[in-house]
Protein backbone atom coordinates (compact mmCIF):
# COMPACT_ATOMS: atom_id res chain seq x y z
CA UNK A 1 0.00 0.00 0.00
CA UNK A 2 2.57 2.46 0.98
CA UNK A 3 4.31 1.21 -2.75
CA UNK A 4 1.37 2.03 -4.54
CA UNK A 5 0.42 5.31 -2.59
CA UNK A 6 3.45 6.95 -3.73
CA UNK A 7 2.24 6.19 -7.35
CA UNK A 8 -1.09 7.38 -7.05
CA UNK A 9 -2.88 10.96 -7.00
CA UNK A 10 -6.60 11.52 -6.64
CA UNK A 11 -7.93 13.78 -9.73
CA UNK A 12 -11.12 15.07 -9.43
CA UNK A 13 -13.70 15.49 -13.06
CA UNK A 14 -16.97 17.63 -13.75
CA UNK A 15 -19.65 15.77 -15.43
CA UNK A 16 -19.35 15.68 -19.26
CA UNK A 17 -15.54 15.74 -19.25
CA UNK A 18 -13.89 13.24 -21.32
CA UNK A 19 -11.52 11.61 -19.44
CA UNK A 20 -9.34 9.49 -22.09
CA UNK A 21 -10.80 9.48 -25.84
CA UNK A 22 -11.03 6.75 -27.97
CA UNK A 23 -7.95 5.91 -29.71
CA UNK A 24 -5.88 8.78 -27.30
CA UNK A 25 -2.40 7.27 -25.38
CA UNK A 26 -4.01 5.34 -22.34
CA UNK A 27 -1.33 6.83 -20.42
CA UNK A 28 -3.41 6.28 -16.39
CA UNK A 29 -5.21 4.10 -15.00
CA UNK A 30 -6.78 3.51 -11.19
CA UNK A 31 -9.97 3.20 -9.59
CA UNK A 32 -13.32 5.09 -9.46
CA UNK A 33 -13.60 6.69 -5.97
CA UNK A 34 -17.02 8.24 -6.63
CA UNK A 35 -19.84 8.75 -9.16
CA UNK A 36 -19.66 6.62 -12.11
CA UNK A 37 -17.48 7.05 -15.25
CA UNK A 38 -19.42 6.13 -18.64
CA UNK A 39 -17.54 3.97 -21.29
CA UNK A 40 -18.41 4.42 -24.87
CA UNK A 41 -17.45 3.34 -28.49
CA UNK A 42 -17.76 5.30 -31.43
CA UNK A 43 -18.58 2.70 -34.72
CA UNK A 44 -17.29 3.28 -37.94
CA UNK A 45 -20.12 4.97 -39.02
CA UNK A 46 -20.51 7.42 -36.61
CA UNK A 47 -22.92 5.71 -34.22
CA UNK A 48 -22.00 6.62 -30.48
CA UNK A 49 -22.53 3.18 -28.08
CA UNK A 50 -22.08 2.88 -24.57
CA UNK A 51 -20.59 -0.34 -23.79
CA UNK A 52 -19.99 -0.07 -19.55
CA UNK A 53 -20.52 2.06 -16.75
CA UNK A 54 -17.67 2.46 -13.87
CA UNK A 55 -18.96 2.55 -10.23
CA UNK A 56 -16.91 3.28 -6.80
CA UNK A 57 -14.10 0.93 -6.52
CA UNK A 58 -14.38 -0.30 -10.40
CA UNK A 59 -10.86 -0.21 -12.32
CA UNK A 60 -10.40 2.45 -14.33
CA UNK A 61 -8.07 1.55 -17.74
CA UNK A 62 -6.11 -1.02 -19.17
CA UNK A 63 -2.97 -1.97 -18.58
CA UNK A 64 -0.28 -3.16 -21.52
CA UNK A 65 -2.27 -1.01 -23.88
CA UNK A 66 -1.09 2.06 -25.65
CA UNK A 67 -4.12 3.50 -26.92
CA UNK A 68 -7.64 3.78 -25.82
CA UNK A 69 -10.41 1.45 -27.46
CA UNK A 70 -12.77 3.45 -25.62
CA UNK A 71 -14.05 6.93 -24.68
CA UNK A 72 -13.99 7.15 -20.88
CA UNK A 73 -16.79 10.42 -19.50
CA UNK A 74 -17.61 11.37 -16.40
CA UNK A 75 -21.23 10.58 -16.47
CA UNK A 76 -21.66 12.18 -12.78
CA UNK A 77 -19.14 14.60 -10.68
CA UNK A 78 -16.15 11.77 -10.80
CA UNK A 79 -13.29 11.00 -8.09
CA UNK A 80 -10.43 8.55 -9.48
CA UNK A 81 -7.25 7.47 -7.53
CA UNK A 82 -5.52 7.25 -10.62
CA UNK A 83 -1.38 6.34 -11.67
CA UNK A 84 0.57 6.54 -14.66
CA UNK A 85 -0.40 3.17 -16.78
CA UNK A 86 3.67 2.54 -17.02
CA UNK A 87 4.05 3.35 -13.39
CA UNK A 88 1.08 1.05 -12.34
CA UNK A 89 2.65 -2.02 -15.03
CA UNK A 90 5.93 -1.51 -12.61
CA UNK A 91 4.09 -1.95 -10.04
CA UNK A 92 2.52 -4.72 -10.65
CA UNK A 93 5.36 -6.53 -12.04
CA UNK A 94 7.26 -5.77 -8.39
CA UNK A 95 3.94 -7.24 -7.18
CA UNK A 96 2.77 -10.32 -8.43
CA UNK A 97 -0.06 -11.03 -6.40
CA UNK A 98 -1.59 -7.47 -7.08
CA UNK A 99 -1.43 -8.90 -10.92
CA UNK A 100 -3.28 -12.40 -9.95
CA UNK A 101 -5.86 -10.14 -8.80
CA UNK A 102 -6.21 -7.91 -11.31
CA UNK A 103 -6.47 -10.93 -13.92
CA UNK A 104 -9.16 -12.66 -11.84
CA UNK A 105 -11.37 -8.82 -12.16
CA UNK A 106 -10.71 -9.20 -15.65
CA UNK A 107 -12.14 -12.75 -15.69
CA UNK A 108 -15.41 -11.94 -13.59
CA UNK A 109 -15.89 -8.48 -15.83
CA UNK A 110 -15.96 -11.15 -18.91
CA UNK A 111 -18.06 -13.49 -16.97
CA UNK A 112 -20.19 -10.83 -16.45
CA UNK A 113 -20.08 -9.40 -19.80
CA UNK A 114 -21.37 -12.47 -21.45
CA UNK A 115 -24.39 -12.87 -19.03
CA UNK A 116 -25.08 -9.62 -19.98
CA UNK A 117 -25.21 -9.76 -23.27
CA UNK A 118 -27.42 -13.48 -23.13
CA UNK A 119 -29.55 -11.07 -20.92
CA UNK A 120 -30.55 -8.41 -22.94
CA UNK A 121 -30.94 -11.24 -25.91
CA UNK A 122 -33.69 -13.42 -24.51
CA UNK A 123 -35.47 -10.69 -21.83
CA UNK A 124 -37.89 -8.74 -22.12
CA UNK A 125 -37.81 -5.07 -21.71
CA UNK A 126 -38.93 -5.27 -18.54
CA UNK A 127 -36.66 -7.95 -17.15
CA UNK A 128 -33.66 -5.86 -18.23
CA UNK A 129 -34.97 -2.60 -16.89
CA UNK A 130 -35.85 -4.38 -13.67
CA UNK A 131 -32.06 -5.62 -13.72
CA UNK A 132 -30.38 -2.37 -14.60
CA UNK A 133 -32.30 -1.34 -11.48
CA UNK A 134 -31.33 -4.03 -9.40
CA UNK A 135 -27.80 -3.65 -10.25
CA UNK A 136 -27.57 0.44 -9.66
CA UNK A 137 -29.20 -0.43 -6.16
CA UNK A 138 -26.54 -2.82 -5.50
CA UNK A 139 -23.80 -0.27 -6.67
CA UNK A 140 -25.58 2.79 -4.75
CA UNK A 141 -24.20 4.29 -1.69
CA UNK A 142 -27.88 6.01 -1.00
CA UNK A 143 -29.35 5.02 1.55
CA UNK A 144 -31.46 6.73 4.21
CA UNK A 145 -34.36 6.09 7.42
CA UNK A 146 -37.60 7.33 7.27
CA UNK A 147 -38.20 8.26 11.00
CA UNK A 148 -39.44 4.80 12.52
CA UNK A 149 -37.92 2.63 10.17
CA UNK A 150 -35.03 -0.01 11.11
CA UNK A 151 -34.47 -1.18 7.12
CA UNK A 152 -32.48 1.90 5.63
CA UNK A 153 -34.15 2.33 2.27
CA UNK A 154 -32.33 2.69 -1.02
CA UNK A 155 -32.04 5.91 -3.44
CA UNK A 156 -31.42 4.52 -7.41
CA UNK A 157 -30.05 7.35 -8.99
CA UNK A 158 -29.71 7.30 -12.83
CA UNK A 159 -26.42 7.78 -14.10
CA UNK A 160 -27.12 8.44 -17.73
CA UNK A 161 -30.00 10.00 -19.67
CA UNK A 162 -32.90 8.53 -20.41
CA UNK A 163 -31.88 7.90 -24.29
CA UNK A 164 -28.52 6.35 -23.32
CA UNK A 165 -30.14 4.16 -20.72
CA UNK A 166 -32.87 3.09 -23.39
CA UNK A 167 -30.04 2.69 -25.93
CA UNK A 168 -28.00 0.75 -23.45
CA UNK A 169 -30.78 -2.23 -22.80
CA UNK A 170 -32.03 -2.43 -26.47
CA UNK A 171 -35.22 -0.47 -26.48
CA UNK A 172 -36.29 2.95 -26.92
CA UNK A 173 -36.78 6.09 -24.63
CA UNK A 174 -40.35 5.82 -24.99
CA UNK A 175 -40.64 2.10 -23.40
CA UNK A 176 -38.17 3.33 -21.04
CA UNK A 177 -40.63 5.38 -19.37
CA UNK A 178 -43.33 3.58 -20.02
CA UNK A 179 -41.55 0.64 -17.52
CA UNK A 180 -40.07 2.48 -14.91
CA UNK A 181 -44.61 4.14 -14.81
CA UNK A 182 -45.03 0.97 -14.32
CA UNK A 183 -42.61 -0.27 -11.70
CA UNK A 184 -44.14 3.13 -10.00
CA UNK A 185 -47.88 2.29 -10.24
CA UNK A 186 -47.19 -1.31 -8.40
CA UNK A 187 -45.38 0.60 -5.76
CA UNK A 188 -41.94 -0.86 -6.45
CA UNK A 189 -40.34 2.72 -7.16
CA UNK A 190 -41.41 5.99 -5.56
CA UNK A 191 -40.16 8.90 -7.77
CA UNK A 192 -38.18 11.56 -6.33
CA UNK A 193 -36.96 13.71 -9.14
CA UNK A 194 -36.86 13.05 -12.87
CA UNK A 195 -33.10 10.90 -12.06
CA UNK A 196 -33.63 9.49 -8.72
CA UNK A 197 -36.31 6.95 -7.15
CA UNK A 198 -36.19 5.62 -3.70
CA UNK A 199 -36.67 1.50 -3.74
CA UNK A 200 -39.69 0.52 -2.20
CA UNK A 201 -40.09 -3.31 -2.95
CA UNK A 202 -36.48 -4.98 -3.72
CA UNK A 203 -38.16 -8.25 -3.60
CA UNK A 204 -41.07 -7.45 -6.14
CA UNK A 205 -38.17 -5.16 -8.38
CA UNK A 206 -36.10 -8.75 -8.14
CA UNK A 207 -38.94 -10.77 -9.31
CA UNK A 208 -39.76 -9.03 -12.16
CA UNK A 209 -35.93 -9.44 -13.45
CA UNK A 210 -36.95 -13.31 -13.63
CA UNK A 211 -33.34 -13.94 -12.10
CA UNK A 212 -32.59 -15.01 -8.18
CA UNK A 213 -31.69 -12.70 -6.38
CA UNK A 214 -28.19 -14.78 -5.32
CA UNK A 215 -27.42 -15.19 -8.57
CA UNK A 216 -27.66 -11.21 -9.44
CA UNK A 217 -26.09 -10.15 -6.43
CA UNK A 218 -22.96 -12.58 -7.11
CA UNK A 219 -22.87 -11.61 -10.82
CA UNK A 220 -23.41 -7.31 -10.31
CA UNK A 221 -23.14 -6.55 -6.53
CA UNK A 222 -19.29 -6.70 -6.00
CA UNK A 223 -17.76 -4.44 -8.81
CA UNK A 224 -18.58 -6.50 -11.57
CA UNK A 225 -20.78 -4.34 -13.78
CA UNK A 226 -18.97 -3.60 -17.31
CA UNK A 227 -21.09 -4.83 -19.94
Amino acid sequence: MQDLSRLSHTRNFEKGTVIVAQGDEADIVGNVVSGVVKLTNMSMSGQQNIVGLLFPSDFFGRAYAETSRFSYEAATDVTLCSLGRQAFEGFIARHPEVEHALLLNTLDELDAAREWAAMTSCHTTMQRVATFLFILSQRSDNRFCHSGDKIPHVIIALPIGRRDIAAYLGTTPETLSRNLQTLVRKQILRPIDTNHFELVNASELVELTGEMREDLESMYGTGKLKA
